[in-house]
């Protein structure tokens, strides 16, 4: 359970720093730009983040060659939307892969408690059996008014 807990932890202190780092820039053009120069440092989610990644860049370059300042922002802020989709998506595949991770060790830990019922099991198995066997061994008292004394 140690792993699971210090992915966890990594993957969300990576997320924390870089949303104040983007929390710092003022425009929204501009967070898009970071936000997408931050998700596509993760080279191994480029085929999962790309489409998304490719309409934000398309959106902040249209916003850059629109005259109109409303249309601009309009582009930017879909830009945002766009950059942050990427990321959310980043977000939950490592949390899937964190997921399986834990999913994998659990499994493992069912397994080996499964293990042990079964030894313990056996055990009791055997520690009743020496008990009937020494029982038996015992040797039978003459009748007397004595009572045997009960094994413990």
């Amino acid at each position: 359970m140690r792993h699971g807990v210090c992915w966890a932890s990594v993957i969300t202190s990576c997320f924390a720093v870089a949303w104040d780092a983007q929390a710092a820039l003022t425009g929204v053009g501009e967070r898009a730009g970071a936000l997408i120069a931050e998700v596509e440092t993760h080279a191994s989610a480029r085929e999962l983040v790309g489409p998304s990644v490719e309409r934000a860049k398309a959106a902040l370059a249209k916003a850059g060659s629109s005259g109109a300042a409303p249309a601009a922002s309009l582009l930017e802020e879909a830009a945002l939307e766009w950059a942050e989709v990427a990321r959310d998506l980043l977000r939950a595949s490592a949390a899937e892969r964190a997921s399986d991770g834990l999913e994998q060790e659990s499994s493992a830990i069912e397994t080996e408690i499964a293990r042990v019922r079964a030894a313990v099991e056996q055990t009791m198995a055997r520690v009743g059996r020496a008990r009937q066997e020494l029982k038996e061994l015992e040797p039978v008292p003459a009748k007397s008014g004595v009572a045997p004394v009960a094994p413990r």
